[in-house]
């Protein structure tokens, strides 16, 4: 295990230096504003760009612009979404066009439709752009559409104020941001981490935990559909951070967790691993496989970081690394490929305990390698993921069922 976080280190920073070189090199590419539009404003003829603020008019009075020319500042989950707008002289936008943005396309999908811009159509900059009021929301990509709201919203004041030279009044909260899922997810975490310290004194209490997992699965799954993803990290490291408060707690609360528990998070919080591990329990026959190729296969999930962190730093492109199963899960969105990979991994728990955690998971490979030296998890027959004795801690998902305050011998300490 010292090899491989030794070489995925390496591999990481070399990857990050490298793509910064790459990125700083490579000029970076220009959207071609022009040919969107006839998009937002077929039939109609614009000037060249015009500066202070930047935007385009036409004959007919029409300003045309680019949002993140006017408030490059606003970010959403991932950062800036660029949008192309066309608004009225009267202050009404008459035109929506997407040019960009690095939010995960699961979420965002319904977003970016026709059907769904559509409704910003006609909307008056004098609007408060309100989530859930005058903004109809999309469950699971709130930050998202919060942030395009805000942006649509102050790029278009901007624009009218200093084109049109419309008086703007001052309205609408825009509480996209003071949302309340940190909170659900800080309920359960704050929950569940107390009793991770209760059940290593006392096995009597050990059913929490199943509390725990199913919290999980309703809530930070299924109701606000943000289970830590190593996309977060991506993001970290490529100085992306997001607006949502959502996204702080998530990394704040997981390395906290990460320097105290190990991979506490795979163990008591994540929604698709309490899946994976009650579709296990269900009656059937375990394949029996052996340790040497055991060992081998969970090397896999380190490998596939490895080169996907590659990918995503060198190209500076996060989607890149999208390749968690509960990404598509619990966004309810993927093609036929993702959700084959869901299926299959959910069903190989009838045969291999928690199949994705232990062979796949990115997450899995990121905490383990994080998970610091510690005595008491000799492993036993029933481990939830399948661990052989004397695991490495970095194997361990800190379930408690054979936590002993029995001093053991060196060999059975697991190493990382």
């Amino acid at each position: 295990m010292r090899r491989f976080k030794i070489i995925l280190l390496i591999t990481v920073i070399a990857s990050i230096i490298a793509g910064n070189g790459i990125q700083r090199f490579l000029p970076e590419k220009k959207i071609d504003e022009r040919i969107y539009l006839h998009e937002i404003a077929p039939d109609l003829k614009f000037s060249e760009k015009k500066t202070n603020p930047p935007h385009y008019i036409s004959d007919e009075g029409i300003a045309a612009f680019n949002s993140y020319d006017i408030v490059p500042t606003i970010r959403g989950y991932a950062g800036p979404i660029k949008i192309l707008l066309g608004l009225s002289p009267d202050g009404k936008i008459i035109g929506i066009k997407i040019l960009g943005h690095k939010e995960t396309e699961n979420y965002v999908h319904y977003m970016e439709t026709p059907s769904y811009l559509q409704r910003f159509l006609g909307k008056s900059i004098h609007d408060p752009f309100e989530i859930d009021k005058d903004i109809d929301g999309i469950s699971r990509a709130t930050v998202s559409v919060g942030a395009m709201a805000k942006t649509i919203r102050e790029s278009s004041r901007i624009i009218a104020s200093s084109v049109y030279g419309i008086d703007i009044t001052e309205g609408g909260g825009l509480h996209w941001a003071a949302g309340i899922n940190w909170l659900w997810y800080l309920l359960v975490f704050s929950s569940a981490f107390p009793f991770y310290f209760v059940t290593r004194k006392s096995k009597q209490f050990f059913r929490i935990r199943d509390v725990s997992l199913i919290a999980s699965i309703l809530v930070i799954g299924l109701y606000i559909s943000s289970p830590f993803s190593i996309l977060h990290i991506f993001n970290l490291l490529l100085l992306r951070p997001s607006s949502s408060l959502l996204w702080y707690v998530l990394i704040i609360s997981t390395g906290l967790s990460i320097l105290i528990a190990g991979r506490f998070y795979c163990g008591w919080l994540c929604p698709f691993g309490a899946l994976s591990e009650f579709i296990g329990r269900l009656p059937s026959t375990k394949w029996n496989i052996p340790v040497e190729i055991d060992d081998r296969w969970r090397e896999a999930k380190y490998f596939l970081l490895g080169v996907v962190a590659i990918v995503v730093f060198l190209t500076g492109r996060v989607d890149f690394g999208n390749y968690e199963t509960y990404v598509t899960l619990f966004s309810f969105h993927g093609n036929f490929l993702t959700w084959s990979l869901v299926g299959i991994t959910l069903l190989a728990n009838l045969k291999i305990e928690r199949f994705w955690c232990r062979y796949l998971c990115p997450v899995a490979a990121l905490t383990g390698m994080l998970s610091r030296k510690v005595s008491g998890y000799p492993s036993r027959h029933d481990c939830p993921i399948g661990n052989k004795p004397a695991p490495l801690i970095a194997e361990c998902i800190r379930c408690n069922r054979c936590y002993t305050t029995v001093k053991l011998p060196a060999t059975s300490r697991g190493t990382s």
